[in-house]
């Protein structure tokens, strides 16, 4: 006689009260919160782990040795996972639409994409195009509604799986809410689980299956070579190009200190004052000079002579601009910074420029 094996009962049990437990924390946050109060919408939430554990413990302990009942606990919770998946990236979907997410506030989106974090660059960067975001929510519809149906089910939680993956990974590199990511990966738990009850027939399908189409007769040899070929062929190429950083060493932002105009020091006391405060120093020798703000700016192209540390710009903006600016510039110990001594226009300049990491 079968008898119901406690891990997988268990392991239906904690996945449904994970998914339970932040599907009805998010819905209730969002539609409740302004009157049930965060202590009670937490341990309501909560509640659906304990909640789930006990049931599937107690029905263990009854029907362990019972034949007729082996699949049933499996089959219950294989069910509320699959509508708790279905009806939380269901909402997802119909929020994108109406404007419920990547929400940034209007005043936010005039600052420089530099001064963001990375939360509120991604929102950005996704709000910018509506018809990419309706896009995005379509396809989480339409693998959630799939999920609802026996014949459409497989497919549904194929095409979730890179729905789902590309959001762990923005949650990842880009620095969301901890919660945020935990919620995407409980969900991705979920849609595995469910995956994994098909294994006999995803394993033919992807690993069996060779379609007489694809085939290819021309030879086990001839089809090793074209695969080394596409392989090698891209790697060559890019050791044969030539790469726009000239200057590596140089390349990045510098903040200006120790100014020094004709041996006076410079410094800006506010936003209206037009002194030098950042060199960036770019991709295909592009240089720019930044006066205390990112609408003051002169932008050209450097040439650099290392025998002689000599450097200087052409300018290309603004249009028919030829002020001079060449000068020495040399590193500053074994660090990144640097020091310039030259002229800038008609005035000597010396000052020394702090190289700034780009954020992360």
């Amino acid at each position: 006689m079968k008898q119901l094996k406690f891990g997988p009962a268990m392991l239906a049990a904690t996945l449904t009260g994970f998914i339970a437990c932040f599907v009805l924390y998010r819905m209730l946050s969002r539609y409740a919160s302004g009157w049930a109060p965060a202590p009670f919408i937490w341990l309501l939430s909560f509640l659906m782990l304990p909640g789930a554990l006990s049931y599937a413990i107690i029905y263990y302990f009854r029907y362990r040795k019972s034949e007729s009942h082996i699949s049933g606990i499996l089959s219950t919770f294989n069910v509320i996972i699959t509508f708790l998946l279905a009806f939380d990236l269901y909402s997802f979907g119909w929020q994108k639409i109406f404007h419920l997410q990547m929400v940034v506030p209007l005043g936010i989106l005039d600052l420089p994409f530099n001064n963001l974090d990375g939360e509120t660059l991604t929102w950005a960067y996704f709000r910018r195009s509506y018809p990419f975001t309706v896009t995005i929510a379509l396809a989480q519809i339409s693998g959630s509604i799939m999920l609802l149906f026996k014949r459409t089910r497989l497919l549904g939680l194929i095409m979730l799986v890179p729905v789902l993956l590309n959001i762990i990974l923005i949650d990842i590199y880009y620095h969301l809410h901890t919660w945020v990511l935990v919620h995407a990966i409980v969900l991705m738990s979920g849609i595995i689980y469910l995956l994994y009850q098909y294994k006999t027939v995803l394993t033919e399908f992807f690993f069996y299956i060779s379609p007489d189409i694809l085939k290819w007769n021309t030879g086990k040899k001839t089809h090793q070579a074209a695969g080394i070929i596409i392989l090698l062929l891209p790697l060559i190429l890019l050791l044969t190009y030539h790469y726009p950083d000239k200057h590596p060493q140089f390349t990045g932002k510098y903040k200006v200190i120790d100014l020094f105009v004709n041996n006076i020091p410079q410094q800006a006391g506010n936003y209206r004052d037009s002194v030098l405060t950042a060199i960036y120093m770019d991709l295909q020798d592009d240089m720019v000079l930044e006066f205390n703000h990112y609408n003051n700016r002169y932008i050209g192209t450097y040439h650099y002579d290392p025998q002689t540390q000599r450097i200087s710009t052409q300018w290309r903006y603004p249009k028919k601009f030829s002020l001079r600016f060449d000068g020495t510039l040399m590193p500053v110990g074994h660090s990144h910074n640097l020091r310039f001594k030259g002229m800038l226009g008609d005035d000597s300049v010396q000052m020394q420029l702090i190289y700034m990491p780009e954020p992360r």
